[in-house]
């Protein structure tokens, strides 16, 4: 089953780590010195790979921007673990009503977004942390006739973007010794982005429409969300590991809102140089269905229904991180290893992200 193997990779995951560490431990007396300069401010595995927020704490007095780039890519649909075919699709009961089944089908759906991130240290204990994200959605799909012999009736794109949104965080100093780091998070996000955008779509009638895009088209859902995490990570030598709890929780909402997430992150890296780092990561990421609904979001496709959305997700990420001379650059692309999706839904078949710290 999925948790079965959620458990495997936990294992392995703790296993690798073990072995690395005992690694560390046979070089540690040979790499002092040099563990010395691998565990200060200027080494490439200071920052954990890119596609984590708020992995560390900063010293009083420091500041850092970032600006990261991620897409998402799906072009697969999915009930459960197992994959859907449009055919599996379009027999499957409309809730709206009119037709009687699923009559369109998300074929490829494309996500980029863009994110402004910046850390200040008040004190030594204290680091604050905004961050901003522009979010770019296209989603391809296939209209179908609604009854008979449910022919392809055609192709129709749907596209939105703009700002999503804006979160504050304070990270908390827990523990800081003998490359040991442990620290919490807590912050608010509020949710920016536009939750009643429309689109033309192709109906199973023939004609172009012009519809309330669904749930997962809209940039946003208006809602404001507690944010929480605590993360763990033990430097040795050219090796680093981390681990990070966290957890988005919906405070209010306006008619709906995006389900509360909860997600565990582990990851380890080794420095290639004095200049580079590669990391290793698992994500577990758990999301619960959408709450609330919008009554006009009603077309016969499947991300109209509030239900088929959030799930399991259990994804490896590969990174390298470089220092450069003012700030460093990060690099991690991810896939996931098993799903088990609340749906219909479309699952992800790939993700990368990009970013560049700027550090003073």
């Amino acid at each position: 089953s999925f948790m079965n193997k959620l458990l495997l990779f936990i294992s392995l995951s703790i296993f690798s780590v073990a072995i690395s560490s005992s690694d560390a431990m046979d070089h540690s007396t040979h790499d002092m010195d040099h563990g010395m300069h691998h565990d200060s401010m200027h080494s490439a595995k200071m920052h954990g790979p890119i596609g984590l927020m708020g992995d560390h704490f900063h010293k009083k007095g420091e500041s850092m921007v970032s600006i990261r780039y991620m897409k998402m890519s799906m072009n697969q649909n999915y009930i459960g673990s197992n994959q859907a075919t449009d055919l599996n699709i379009i027999q499957l009961p409309n809730p709206k009503g009119m037709p009687k089944n699923l009559s369109v089908v998300p074929q490829k759906m494309d996500m980029d977004m863009v994110m402004l991130g910046s850390m200040y240290a008040p004190t030594d204990s204290i680091t604050m942390m905004g961050m901003a994200m522009f979010n770019i959605k296209e989603m391809n799909l296939k209209t179908y006739q609604p009854m008979m012999e449910r022919k392809a009736l055609g192709d129709f794109s749907t596209k939105s973007s703009g700002l999503s949104v804006i979160n504050v965080s304070a990270l908390f100093k827990i523990y800081d010794s003998n490359g040991n780091k442990f620290h919490a998070q807590l912050g608010l996000q509020k949710d920016m982005g536009k939750n009643d955008l429309l689109g033309q779509a192709l109906t199973p009638m023939g004609s172009y429409s012009s519809i309330f895009l669904p749930y997962g088209m809209q940039i946003g859902d208006k809602s404001e969300s507690a944010l929480s995490a605590i993360t763990y990570t033990k430097t040795f030598g050219l090796w680093k590991i981390g681990s990070q709890l966290k957890s988005k929780h919906n405070l209010k909402n306006k008619m709906w809102n995006f389900g509360d997430s909860y997600e565990v992150n582990f990851w380890s890296q080794r420095d290639i140089n004095n200049k580079s780092a590669w990391s290793l990561r698992f994500k577990f990421q758990d999301i619960q269905p959408i709450e609330g609904f919008n009554e006009n979001i009603k077309a016969p496709v499947q991300t109209a229904n509030p239900l088929n959305y959030g799930g399991q997700t259990l994804q490896l990420g590969i990174g390298i991180n470089i220092m450069l001379p003012k700030g460093s650059i990060g690099l991690e692309a991810y896939k996931p290893i098993s799903r088990d999706l609340n749906g219909p839904q479309m699952g992800m078949n790939w993700g990368m992200q990009a970013g560049y710290h700027l550090s003073f």
